[in-house]
């Protein structure tokens, strides 16, 4: 069955028997993946020649997910980041290196701690951004008898975690009170951009990326080697690249969006052309209530309604008009019937993805390759 949304891809979802899925269901296509991969690879080589998807270091947050962990890998992406909720699930898929998304609390610590443990065979980054997150961290590593290596988070505009660029070197500085912990390098995140014009973003991610780079003649100044910098999310890392990447520096640098690899109809409002919707929900017209008026199978317990309600359906001028937990109520045309398929892109994948504990897998062909892959990393 072949599934439009043209403001999607111009190509139809197919699913060959969607009689075989019990729904609602969270389906990601994977020829959708494997473009999503490929159109990273080239805006990572535009941004310059050296760049490739080794340079990413992808956040796992919008998939979570085991199988998509190891499809990255098989394409050399071997750096991750991830919130503390998703790391034990990046070391049990066997990633080699994960960043801990931002600086954590005292027993968030122990757990990151016992998970080092448990997979000696991954490299672990921590963050830290005051003094107390590194003896949180010094705590954790000295009852474990280990050695942390750790970032420093800055501040570079979003207000969120992070300290002030210019304090950076200080903070550095302090480390040595703290000798279980191992400088690594510089985290900048510029989440805080997605203006709608792209000129804005640009004028925002160099303001920045100017900031970052208060920390980094600071640190050059003072002989302090850095290893590596990592910078950016979905949409920011585009624009990072054409302020950065055509630098040579003397440490590893790192981008790391993570909607870009299922991708959603918010970003596509700000990045069309590029990347596709790759995780879907199928769902169904459940009941009518009226004219040109019918019940979907899903509400909001299924798809996030943070940035507001869905508004991709594979049928056309289908409309949500409300919804609540098991629901949603739709305009739709006529000939609409009870029982009928519909597939729905999520307006914010991410925290769409957190509901489901698993999704099924669409080959090329339009069949079910995978019935029940899980979403390991959600809701814990």
């Amino acid at each position: 069955m072949d599934f439009y949304l043209p403001t999607c891809d111009r190509e139809p979802y197919v699913i060959q028997n969607p009689g075989s899925l019990r729904t609602p269901r969270l389906v990601v296509f994977h020829q959708r993946l494997l473009y999503n991969l490929q159109t990273m690879k080239g805006l990572m080589s535009q941004g310059a020649s050296s760049l490739s998807l080794t340079s990413l270091c992808p956040h796992v947050k919008t998939h979570k997910s085991p199988y998509v962990t190891r499809l990255m890998m098989e394409q050399d992406i071997h750096f991750f980041k991830a919130t503390p909720n998703e790391v034990e699930m990046l070391a049990a898929a066997g990633a080699p290196e994960v960043l801990v998304a931002y600086p954590l609390l005292a027993a968030d610590a122990a757990v990151q701690i016992d998970v080092m443990m448990r997979h000696p065979a991954s490299r672990f980054f921590m963050q830290i951004s005051q003094p107390e997150h590194a003896r949180i961290l010094q705590q954790a590593a000295e009852a474990a008898d280990m050695h942390v290596s750790c970032f420093i988070d800055l501040d570079v505009g979003m207000a969120r975690t992070g300290t002030a660029p210019q304090k950076a070197l200080d903070l550095y500085r302090k480390l040595p009170q703290f000798p279980r912990l191992i400088f690594a390098g510089l985290h900048a995140y510029d989440g805080h951009i997605h203006q709608l014009s792209a000129e804005e973003r640009q004028l925002q991610a160099g303001i920045s990326m100017d900031r970052l780079q208060t920390a980094l003649d600071q640190f050059c100044a003072a002989g302090v080697s850095i290893e590596r910098v990592v910078v950016g999310g979905t949409p920011s890392f585009v624009h990072d690249l054409q302020v950065l990447g055509r630098k040579q520096w003397p440490f590893q640098l790192y981008f790391s969006p993570g909607t870009w690899i299922y991708f959603d109809t918010h970003y596509q409002r700000l990045m069309p052309g590029t990347f596709k919707p790759a995780a879907l929900i199928l769902c169904q017209i459940m009941d009518q209530t009226g004219e040109n008026r019918y019940v979907l199978n899903m509400g909001h317990k299924r798809w996030a309604v943070d940035q507001g309600p869905v508004e991709a359906f594979s049928i056309p001028g289908m409309k949500a008009l409300s919804w609540s937990e098991e629901h949603t109520v739709v305009q739709a045309p006529g000939y609409c019937r009870i029982g009928d398929y519909v597939l729905v892109a999520p307006r914010h994948v991410c925290s769409t993805v957190n509901l489901w504990e698993y999704f099924a897998l669409i080959d090329e062909r339009g069949e079910v390759e995978i019935a029940a892959s899980p979403i390991e990393g959600r809701n814990r």
